[in-house]
């Protein structure tokens, strides 16, 4: 579990009994230990020093659920934690973007999230990034080999200006 810390200010005084706890609670575990939890795989992006866009698979824990693809993709959508951008992971998905609902039918994962999907600020290869990130991370379940994107519930044939195809479902072979 990483812990995260309120920064104290200092003005050279004893921290007060108030500042002490504080510090105290921000470092215990956010989840208790009877929780069962899930390894799950993310994927993020990372800009390589020639400025090449490469994708990277990161491992973490989130507590088990009935519905696991979901979880897995709004941690996803939750970003990039402490230790992945030390080691300069980025998210491309646009801020904002909520994922609606997710199904899986005949092994293609229909995924609904809601109008910020579709703009993203870092033009093709951001959208190329997100769809990857989400491809990559959704198929890494034994029951999805491909998905299928929706925006606020309907199917649509590209997303942004540049004109993304994500009118059928996209598989990791889509991004060879």
């Amino acid at each position: 579990e990483i812990a995260y810390e309120t920064p104290v200010e200092t003005n050279n005084s004893k921290p007060t009994a108030r500042q002490e706890t504080e510090e105290i609670k921000n470092t215990e575990p956010a989840a208790k230990p009877d929780v069962p939890k899930r390894d799950i795989s993310l994927y993020f992006m990372y800009i390589d020093s020639t400025g090449n866009l490469i994708r990277k698979e990161t491992n973490r824990q989130i507590a088990a659920t009935d519905s696991p693809l979901t979880a897995t993709i709004q941690a996803l959508l939750g970003g990039t934690n402490t230790e992945e951008e030390s080691k300069g992971y980025i998210s491309l998905i646009p801020d904002g973007t909520v994922l609606l609902s997710a199904t899986v039918k005949n092994k293609v994962a229909y995924l609904n999230f809601n109008d910020s999907f579709q703009w993203n600020k870092y033009g093709v290869e951001g959208y190329f990034g997100q769809l990857i990130q989400i491809v990559y991370t959704a198929t890494t379940f034994s029951t999805v080999d491909s998905v299928q994107f929706l925006i606020e519930g309907m199917k649509q044939d590209y997303i942004g200006s540049e004109g993304v195809w994500i009118g059928s479902p996209l598989s990791r072979a889509s991004f060879k």
